[in-house]
C-alpha cells in the first residue's frame, strides 16, 4: 500500500486504474510486436496490427498480470513488489505463449517465434508495462487525497499500535473513537480522538475513511457489532487488528495474539503440510548444493583473506535452537575478536567493537553466514525460515515475549522473512518485531513468498545492507 500526499485534488477507483494499466498494456503490445518484428526482420509485416495474434498476446498478458495483482496499487501479495510481480508475470506470459506455440506449430503463430522477435518482445513490453505503472503510480501518490483510517479502540497497547502504524504509513490521518469519552482533542498532528463508539456511523460519514480498524473485538456490545456489520455491508472495508496487520503490514501483532485465534485462524499449513515440507527440502538440497559449487572461489578467497587479517579459527561455531527446539550447531566464518564473548554471550550492537575490520564487511554483505550452507544440506535448517537464535537468550526471550516459542516450530532458515523485512536485532524490542514477522511467513507460507524473500535477500547481499 503505498504512501500517499497530503494534498486532495483527485480519486480513482480502483477499476479506473485497472482499465488505464489494460489500455496502456495493449497499446503497448501492439506498438512494440510490431517494432520487434521489424527490428529483427528489417520490414513491417505485412498485416501491420496481426490482429488475431496479438489479442492472444493481449489476452495472455491480461490473465498473466491479473494473477499478479498488476492491476492495482494496493496488491494483496504485499510480499511481492512490482518489479518481482511484473518479472514474474512476463515470465508466465512468455512460457504460455512457448506452450501455445507448441501445440498449434509455429507456423500457426508465424513470425511471432521466429528470429528472435518473441524474445526481444517480450523483453521490451516487460519494461514498457512497469516502467508506466512506476510513473502511473507516482503520479497517483502526488495526487490522491490523503488516506484516513477510523479506530476503535479499548485496549492500553494501542499506543503500541499507533507507533508501528506510523512507522510504515507517515502521512496518513488516524480518527479514533473512544468508549469512555465524547471529547475531542489532538493526540498529535494526524492523530485525533473525534467520539465515542455511539457516534461511529457519524465520523464514518463525516470523513473520507479507507476502513474502519477495531484494535480488539472482545467484548464489543452487541450493538456496535450491528454498526459493525452494517458499514461492511455498505462497502466500507472493516478489519481486526490481526487482519489488519497482516494484510497491511505483512507482520502479526503479537501483543495483540490469542492463543484461540491461533488455534483456528486459516494458514500454518506449512507445519501440517507433509508434502510442502518434502518439496521444500528438496529446494533446500538443490539451492545449498549449487550455491556452495558456484561459490567455491569465494569461500577459498574469503578463507584464505581471514587468515590474512583476523588469523584462526577461520570458522566460529555457535550452538542455537533448531526445529522443536532441538540443539544445532552452526558455523559462520569469524567475524569478530577471538576474545568476543570472554564476559558470556550478549546481543550484537551497531558498531560493535568486538567486530574486526574485515568482520564488518562480512556483515555487510552477509557473507559470514555462507558456511551455514553445509547445516541446510544436512537437514538441520532450511534456506529460509526463523533465524536459529542462541539458547543463553532463548531463555529469557521467551519469558518476556509471548508466543516466541512458535518460531521453533519449523526449521530455522539462512535467510528468512524477518531478517529481509526488520534486519539485525540487539534488544528485546527488536526480537518482538522479528517474531511478528517470522510468525507472518510460518502462518502464510508459500513458494511466492520464498522467492520474495529471496529476491529481498539479494538486494541485501548487491547493496550490502547487512550489519
Amino acid at each position: 500500500m503505498p504512501q500517499q500526499s497530503a494534498s486532495p485534488r483527485i480519486a480513482l477507483s480502483e477499476v479506473s486504474v485497472a482499465t488505464l494499466l489494460l489500455c496502456i498494456d495493449i497499446l503497448g503490445i501492439f506498438i512494440i510486436f510490431n517494432f520487434s518484428y521489424w527490428a529483427v526482420v528489417g520490414s513491417l509485416p505485412e498485416n501491420l496490427l496481426l490482429t488475431w495474434k496479438l489479442i492472444l498476446i493481449s489476452s495472455f498478458t491480461f490473465l498473466c498480470y491479473y494473477l499478479m495483482d498488476l492491476y492495482t496499487f494496493e496488491s494483496s501479495l504485499v510480499r511481492l513488489g512490482m518489479l518481482e510481480r511484473s518479472l514474474i508475470g512476463m515470465v508466465l506470459i512468455g512460457f504460455m505463449t512457448a506452450i501455445f506455440v507448441y501445440i498449434s506449430g509455429p507456423a500457426f503463430i508465424g513470425g511471432f517465434v521466429g528470429r528472435g522477435v518473441l524474445a526481444l518482445s517480450l523483453a521490451l513490453l516487460w519494461l514498457w508495462s512497469l516502467g508506466f505503472r512506476y510513473l502511473l503510480n507516482i503520479w497517483l501518490q502526488a495526487n490522491r487525497s490523503q488516506i484516513e483510517w477510523l479506530v476503535l479502540i479499548n485496549e492500553v497497547n494501542v499506543q503500541y499500535f499507533i507507533t508501528h502504524f506510523r512507522a510504515t504509513y507517515k502521512q496518513e490521518t488516524l480518527l479514533f473513537l473512544v468508549q469512555e469519552s465524547t471529547e475531542t482533542r489532538d493526540l498529535d498532528d494526524q492523530t485525533r480522538i473525534v467520539g465515542n463508539w455511539d457516534q461511529l456511523n457519524a465520523a464514518v460519514r463525516s470523513n473520507n475513511v479507507a476502513g474502519v480498524i477495531v484494535v480488539s473485538r472482545n467484548n464489543l456490545p452487541g450493538n456496535l457489532v450491528n454498526r459493525l456489520m452494517r458499514i461492511r455491508i455498505d462497502g466500507l472495508r472493516v478489519y481486526d487488528l490481526n487482519d489488519f496487520y497482516e494484510k497491511f503490514l505483512s507482520c502479526l501483532p503479537v501483543f495483540n495474539l490469542e492463543q484461540n485465534w491461533v488455534a483456528m485462524s486459516h494458514g500454518f499449513d506449512l507445519i501440517h503440510n507433509p508434502i510442502g515440507l518434502r518439496f521444500k527440502r528438496y529446494l533446500d538440497i538443490l539451492i545449498s548444493l549449487l550455491l556452495s559449487i558456484t561459490l567455491i572461489p569465494l569461500l577459498l578467497l574469503l578463507t584464505v583473506l581471514i587468515l590474512v587479517t583476523m588469523g584462526r579459527p577461520i570458522l566460529y561455531t555457535q550452538v542455537r535452537r533448531g526445529e522443536n527446539g532441538s540443539s544445532i550447531r552452526v558455523r559462520k566464518f569469524r567475524s569478530m575478536i577471538p576474545e568476543a564473548e570472554a564476559d558470556g554471550a550478549q546481543f550484537t550492537q551497531l558498531d560493535d567493537p568486538r567486530v574486526t575490520t574485515f568482520g564488518k564487511l562480512l556483515r555487510k554483505f552477509r557473507l559470514d553466514e555462507l558456511p551455514q550452507l553445509w547445516n541446510v544440506l544436512i537437514g538441520e535448517m532450511s534456506f529460509i525460515g526463523p533465524r536459529p537464535e542462541r539458547p543463553e537468550f532463548i531463555r529469557d526471550l521467551q519469558e518476556k515475549i509471548p508466543y516466541y516459542n512458535l518460531r521453533h516450530i519449523v526449521k530455522p532458515g539462512i535467510t528468512g522473512w524477518a531478517q529481509v523485512m526488520h534486519g539485525y536485532g540487539d534488544s528485546v524490542e527488536d526480537a518482538i518485531e522479528k517474531l511478528q514477522y517470522d510468525l507472518f511467513y510460518i502462518k502464510n507460507y508459500s513458494l511466492l513468498l520464498d522467492f520474495a524473500i529471496i529476491v529481498k535477500s539479494m538486494k541485501v547481499v548487491l547493496f550490502g545492507a547487512g550489519r
